[in-house]
């Protein structure tokens, strides 16, 4: 829970940041918007902070989204326990993923027997 607390407390904050510069932005077209010097900042430089900052938002949108739909799943569990090694080392080959990418070094270690599996291993 404690993750998902801070994505969401970034989330508002990238919120605030985006309203403050489209604020910004607008008045920068009108000429009213300048810099802690006092100098007129001029909308060429404020959009592409707008810019950034919309594609920073809808990337933690996705993340945030994300997190919460697979926060019911242990997808770790059943790569584990269920699925038969020989299985996931056949397709890896198959597809030539890297067998490091699926099963982390302990795994690796604990399922060295079916490393040397054929590709076209069936069950």
């Amino acid at each position: 829970a404690g993750s998902m607390e801070k994505l969401n407390e970034k989330l508002k904050a990238l919120i605030k940041e985006v309203k403050e510069l489209q604020d910004s932005c607008k008045k920068a077209e009108t000429g009213d918007y300048t810099d802690s010097k006092g100098k007129v900042v001029p909308v060429e430089k404020v959009k592409p902070k707008l810019d950034k900052a919309k594609e920073r938002l809808k990337k933690l949108k996705l993340q945030v989204a994300v997190k919460e739909d697979l926060k019911t799943v242990a997808l770790g569990t059943s790569k584990i326990n269920y699925m038969d090694p020989r299985i996931t080392v056949a397709w890896c080959k198959q597809n030539e993923v890297p067998i490091e990418k699926i099963f982390n070094k302990s795994l690796l270690s604990k399922f060295h027997w079916a490393m040397p599996v054929e590709l076209d291993f069936t069950f």
